[in-house]
């Protein structure tokens, strides 16, 4: 990759993290982002979960300045994120879950207008990315089904070389097959310098035992679980058990409790286990089971 030395030295920094967020609120009236508290660390694959309206692509549109916070600080890529800055444009390459591009546009186009925005572009990089995805180069943007908007966005992210992807539902709407192609490119991302960073918003879980390395889980607004993908899962456990030998002190430790006709089942924190007896079962909590229970405990809450 052809990044400066400055910026390479400030990438790979020991303790520099990609994304850094501290005391940041956003406050929508009925929806309130924060206070938050956030880091992502530079040269991994961090996934971004938690519920539809957790906040996940609110904090992605403030990193990308398309919001404006009503306090607290952010960096990208060690730069301040503020009004009008366009110091890390060219080293961000961003996917929402729709093209961002106008609709009249041809595939080709397309490349030509962003192309003159970046130093870096590859025209030959885009052009075989076009080729691998199967997206014709004179097909209009208008006519292209969700999952292909998704892959042409993702060619002209990559096409300009960037350290850090910024991606917001990147496999929604894609088959079995695509959702697959993309996490190997993601992958070739990764492996190619060890720099690189993704930051992946999803709700398809599975997507993120693949690819991640850290996660971060939004609730109501809020930073609920921030770990390395292992640490995360590897803190809790699901439980399963007849409602009769639930008491007070166990209701106490159950994050979501759910109660069905004579059974229970919720997540526990795996350090609370031998609180319970031994009619209960314990199964491994999957990245799905810790962004469900944790949404339902913290609902619960704030109502």
């Amino acid at each position: 990759m052809n990044i400066s030395a400055d910026s390479h030295a400030l990438a790979t920094a020991i303790g520099t993290d990609a994304v850094s967020v501290s005391n940041l609120t956003r406050d929508f009236g009925r929806f309130q982002l924060g206070p938050l508290d956030l880091t992502v660390p530079t040269g991994y694959v961090t996934g971004l979960v938690g519920a539809n309206g957790a906040g996940k692509t609110t904090l992605l549109k403030l990193l990308l300045q398309l919001q404006h916070p009503d306090s607290g600080t952010m960096t990208l890529l060690g730069s301040p994120v503020a009004e009008g800055s366009v110091a890390v444009r060219e080293d961000l390459g961003v996917v929402f879950d729709a093209p961002i591009v106008l609709p009249e546009w041809t595939v080709r186009t397309a490349g030509q207008a962003l192309s003159g925005f970046y130093t870096r572009w590859d025209a030959s990089s885009f052009e075989a990315l076009l080729e691998r995805f199967g997206l014709s180069p004179r097909a209009t943007v208008k006519s292209l089904s969700r999952g292909q908007g998704t892959k042409l966005m993702l060619a002209l992210a990559l096409a300009h070389q960037p350290r850090m992807l910024l991606l917001d539902e990147p496999t929604s709407g894609l088959d079995p097959a695509s959702r697959r192609e993309l996490l190997d490119l993601l992958a070739e991302y990764m492996a190619a310098d060890e720099s690189h960073t993704i930051l992946f918003s999803t709700h398809i879980t599975s997507d993120l035992d693949r690819i991640a390395d850290h996660l971060r889980v939004l609730s109501n607004g809020r930073l609920v679980e921030s770990g390395s993908l292992h640490e995360v899962t590897e803190r809790y456990a699901v439980v399963r058990g007849p409602r009769r030998t639930l008491n007070t002190g166990q209701r106490e430790l159950i994050h979501g409790l759910r109660e069905r006709a004579d059974l229970y089942s919720g997540l526990v924190a795996t350090t609370a286990t031998a609180s319970f007896g031994s009619e209960v079962v314990f199964d491994p909590a999957s990245v799905e089971d810790i962004v469900v229970y944790l949404s339902a405990t913290d609902k619960k809450v704030a109502a």
